[in-house]
């Protein structure tokens, strides 16, 4: 068995045991080394020496010879506590550990205390703080604010120096023309009602339908990019307001009132894909800047026309309802776009955002046209000069001119001497009158306003003209969809149902109806009559077959100075009978005379009282063959019935005999001279002093 070592590494030190089958013995060496971790080697514990006094002997000894143990006791007497078993160390010095202050440290601060570490010394004073800066942030805001109000008010008198000059005045540019949805894919393929036109006829088609069917699913398409609308304040109350027309709103102030153009609210319409989604109604949408190409009747398609072609809609019921487009002087048609940018014809809400804002920023207005448009269209452009010359007394007004050919205004309608006398009420408004005068040609005059030939030879220099001689029905859907037209009328040819084509119908201004009563084709271009051409037109689609037998009905009004009514067929051509209420009295006569006798003068008899009240409140009766045909209503209190009252009597086919018991029957005999107004008639309440106590 060989010699077995075993080594054991402490901390500090290292033992060496020795284990032999011959001999045993323990040998203790320090055989390690102490390693010096000490940094600083001048501290107040210095290294100390183990062999510091003794004496050193190398170790283990080389020629010496162990002494064999014997397992015998000793002979001699042993000390107390004696352990033969302990093992003896010999009495050498080990060699010195390498210097190391790991050890001697921790005894030196255990035997000397704290004085053993080397004190350390007081930090250097701080030195003293340096001077505050100069505040320069402040000096550079103040500079800052100062430059700022003054580039402000450079900028300021800057542009006052333009608006002196002109050059600050905005250009205003039509609103682009939006199409919703956008998107041609997004239009239903089919529908169940389908409506061509978004005007009078077409919504009163539409209420029809959801009247007789209650799951009925509408779908409109219209050329113009808006809801459908009320199209007579554009002529009257739109022009009284001080801001120009909202899209958005349209709103305007009818008897202290604010009302909308609009027919409906736009939520209340439903998204054209959701809307083909839903399976039952009642459903509404509407696709706006659309236009129809044409109407396939043969297999009920409807064609769109989109920017990669066509695309098909077919329908189940459809309602054709274009309406009219506005008549056009053959001047201004030929006329150079510096020219045609002063004219308008006043027939879409684009036309009106248009000219309401060049009539506000003109000094001079051409009105073209004695019929009902024309007529109130200048009334109420006159009426609008006197309410923006109470509001600011020291702007200049509006110089407002109003040409027609004739005598007298609806000279189509009115006999010559009441056209002379509704004259006069648009001649008080400030607005200057010429009659018998035509416009033979338009061009552009040198300091770039409109410039008018007149048909008595003198010239015309206006900054703005309203066309208003008549409409014509629009029928350019007629070639290709293959539909008749009515040679004489002008229109699409239906039958008294209103049906051009299987379940194809035609209401409104484009519609040449068949009226069974008069046994002769009429077409009518009134508001109210496209109003019950589509209630009839709305209820044939439903399947309750309506014969279509009504009298022309329509207004002109001047708000209270002038209400006219006409219902059935008139002309001034056609002899009449006139019945008027004697409003003038002998004091007005008296008044008269004496004016005329203090001055010497006759004074003009249209400027007298007596004048204005000699047709203040009557009655017309139009003939035909000894029957009357038709009635006009002058300035007669409204009465709600009054139209159906007189459609009655006139299917009755009174004769010019009953010419009393006409006038008793249609309110005639109870109409006053002198009505008093609306304020006046609401009663005032009772006066509450101490109304805080309420």
């Amino acid at each position: 068995m060989g010699t077995l070592r075993y080594y054991s590494t402490l901390r500090n030190f290292n033992n060496i045991l020795a284990v032999s089958n011959q001999n045993l013995g323990l040998v203790m060496t320090g055989a390690g080394h102490y390693k010096n971790y000490s940094k600083n080697k001048d501290t107040c514990c210095k290294d100390t020496f183990q062999a510091e006094g003794r004496s050193v002997e190398n170790w283990p000894k080389g020629d010496s010879t162990m002494q064999i143990w014997r397992c015998d006791g000793p002979q001699q007497p042993q000390p107390i506590n004696y352990d033969p078993y302990k093992i003896r160390s010999p009495e050498v010095v080990v060699p010195p550990l390498p210097p190391s202050n790991a050890k001697p440290m921790l005894e030196c601060a255990r035997t000397k205390g704290p004085c053993s570490v080397k004190p350390v010394a007081d930090p250097p004073p701080c030195p003293p703080p340096p001077p505050p800066p100069f505040p320069w942030i402040y000096v550079w805001g103040l500079a800052s604010f100062f430059g700022l109000m003054g580039l402000i008010y450079k900028l300021y008198l800057w542009n006052e120096a333009r608006i002196k000059l002109g050059e600050n005045v905005p250009v205003w540019r039509p609103r682009r023309m939006i199409k919703r949805p956008f998107h041609h894919k997004d239009l239903p393929p089919c529908v169940q009602y389908l409506i061509i036109g978004a005007g009078a006829a077409a919504w009163a088609a539409y209420r029809s339908i959801i009247e007789h069917d209650k799951k009925a699913k509408v779908f409109f398409i219209s050329k113009e990019d808006c809801l459908p609308y009320d199209r007579p304040p554009m002529s009257k109350h739109m022009w009284w307001n001080p801001d120009p027309p909202d899209i958005d709103k349209l709103n305007y102030m009818q008897n202290w009132k604010q009302k909308t153009m609009y027919l409906s609210e736009c939520h209340k319409f439903m998204d054209p894909v959701k809307f083909y989604r839903t399976e039952t109604g009642p459903a509404v949408s509407i696709a706006t800047g659309w236009c129809v190409q044409r109407v396939d009747a043969d297999y009920h398609v409807a064609w769109v026309k989109t920017l990669c072609g066509e695309q098909p809609i077919y329908y189940e019921r459809c309602l054709l309802a274009p309406g009219s487009k506005p008549k056009q002087l053959s001047m201004f048609k030929s006329a150079p776009k510096p020219v045609r940018d002063r004219v308008c014809t006043l027939r879409t809400i684009r036309d009106l955002e248009i000219a309401y804002r060049s009539v506000k920023a003109a000094k001079h207005v051409v009105i073209i046209g004695g019929g009902s448009l024309g007529c109130e269209l200048a009334w109420h452009l006159g009426r609008m000069n006197k309410m923006e010359k109470e509001v600011d007394p020291e702007k200049q007004p509006l110089e407002i001119v109003h040409i027609y050919k004739d005598k007298g205004i609806m000279a189509g309608v009115l006999p010559e001497y009441l056209g002379e006398w509704a004259a006069e009420k648009i001649k008080n408004e400030g607005v200057t009158v010429k009659p018998k005068t035509q416009v033979y040609d338009a061009f552009q005059s040198p300091d770039g306003r409109l410039e008018l030939t007149l048909s008595d030879g003198s010239s015309l220099v206006t900054d703005y003209a309203f066309v208003a001689v008549g409409a014509e029905p629009r029928v350019e859907l007629a070639e290709p969809s293959e539909l008749e037209l009515d040679d004489v009328n002008g229109g699409f040819l239906v039958n008294t149902e209103l049906e051009a084509r299987t379940h194809l119908y035609v209401a409104g201004d484009a519609a040449s109806f068949y009226s069974q009563w008069k046994d002769t084709r009429l077409r009518l271009e009134h508001y109210l009559n496209a109003q019950e051409l589509g209630h009839v037109a709305g209820s044939n689609m439903t399947g309750y077959w309506q014969a279509c037998n009504i009298e022309p009905h329509f207004w002109l009004r001047f708000e209270d100075e002038l209400q006219v009514e006409v219902v059935g067929e008139v002309g001034a051509c056609m002899p009449t009978i006139g019945i008027f209420k004697q409003c003038t009295t002998e004091e007005m006569a008296k008044k008269t005379q004496a004016v005329e006798s203090a001055s010497g003068e006759r004074p003009c008899y249209k400027k007298t009282d007596e004048y204005k009240n000699r047709y203040k409140r009557g009655m017309l009766m139009y003939l035909r063959d000894e029957t009357v045909v038709g009635f006009v209503f002058w300035n007669m209190p409204p009465i709600e019935d009054r139209s159906a009252v007189a459609t009655e009597i006139l299917r009755a086919k009174p004769s010019y005999k009953d010419i009393d018991l006409l006038a008793e029957l249609l309110g005639f005999v109870d109409t006053k001279c002198v009505y008093m107004k609306e304020e006046e008639l609401v009663e005032p309440g009772p006066c509450i002093k101490n109304w805080r106590t309420f």
